[in-house]
């Protein structure tokens, strides 16, 4: 059904309409408030999350075949942004806790993932190494590439550690058939966390049973400039504690550097080496100041 159907068929009479985004703010005839967005959704997630008693989500009222998705609207109460992403991972946590189960996988599985990785640290390596020599060919460097040449030795310090936190979890992996799943939200950030009389996460359009660390990773790289990785993994691990080779896996997914548009502007571009130096310093930081649970994590059952 598409927006009009929709409320026809559930007897809601639009009172006032405000456009906010990509969503649209509905007040209904008897004050209540809906919000209607296109349905980008391509699982049933909700219906699934309440089968696992995880209720931390709007109401819903369209299907996931209707054109929009129909859900309450939350009036949020002010919360400072730190407690917010602390907020956020605990709830990351509760959802992983009541969805996870373990799944017995093959080795081409597992040597899929390997091979994968090495395939996409090579990548970046690569980029890196030919936009280096590249910019070291200019007589005169802009502001981006002269900063991205001061710091390119952090970019392979980075890739030198992924690769080898991936032998290590490949080293363990190989062994040990039985790989932890959980739903996943697919897209964890700050705006798509609700704080109203309870929490509600938002925007489930990636949502996805995956490995569990893949919210870990988008969620530290949105975030990282406010919330640090030792603080996100302390909050998320007093409720779903990490196998090793989870933990190495998580480590070295986020020690791979992202590529640096070298078509943007060149405001643009100062600001994104400017992001990726930061990005990569505070995570190489995290290692050094917790060496010994980076290389000895216990292993959880």
């Amino acid at each position: 059904m598409n927006k009009k159907e929709l409320l026809e068929y559930l007897s809601i009479k639009p009172h006032s309409i405000k456009k906010i985004g990509s969503a649209t703010i509905i007040t209904s005839s008897d004050d209540h408030k809906y919000v209607v967005k296109r349905n980008n959704r391509k699982a049933d997630s909700f219906d699934y999350l309440q089968t696992r008693n995880f209720n931390h989500f709007p109401r819903v009222y369209s299907n996931l075949q209707d054109e929009v998705e129909l859900t309450d609207y939350i009036e949020e109460s002010e919360t400072p942004k730190e407690q917010k992403l602390q907020d956020l991972v605990y709830l990351t946590s509760i959802l992983h806790t009541k969805t996870t189960f373990y799944k017995d996988v093959d080795d081409d599985y597992i040597k899929k993932i390997y091979e994968d990785l090495l395939e996409k640290q090579t990548n970046i390596y690569q980029y890196y190494s030919d936009l280096q020599n590249m910019i070291e060919l200019e007589v005169y460097m802009s502001p981006a590439n002269y900063l991205l040449i001061r710091n390119i030795s952090l970019i392979y310090m980075a890739l030198n550690q992924s690769r080898k936190y991936i032998e290590e979890w490949y080293r363990i992996i190989r062994n040990n058939h039985k790989v932890r799943y959980a739903y996943i939200h697919g897209n964890l950030e700050e705006s798509h966390l609700l704080e109203g009389n309870d929490l509600y996460l938002i925007s489930w359009d990636h949502s996805r049973v995956d490995l569990p660390i893949y919210d870990l990773e988008i969620f530290y790289r949105k975030s990282f400039l406010d919330i640090g990785l030792r603080e996100i993994l302390e909050i998320y691990e007093s409720k779903y504690p990490f196998k090793k080779e989870e933990y190495y896996l998580l480590l070295a997914l986020l020690l791979l550097p992202e590529k640096i548009d070298i078509t943007l502007k060149e405001y643009s571009r100062v600001k994104k080496v400017t992001n990726l130096i930061l990005y990569i310093d505070k995570t190489l930081s995290f290692l050094e100041n917790n060496s010994k649970k980076a290389n000895h994590h216990t292993q959880h059952q």
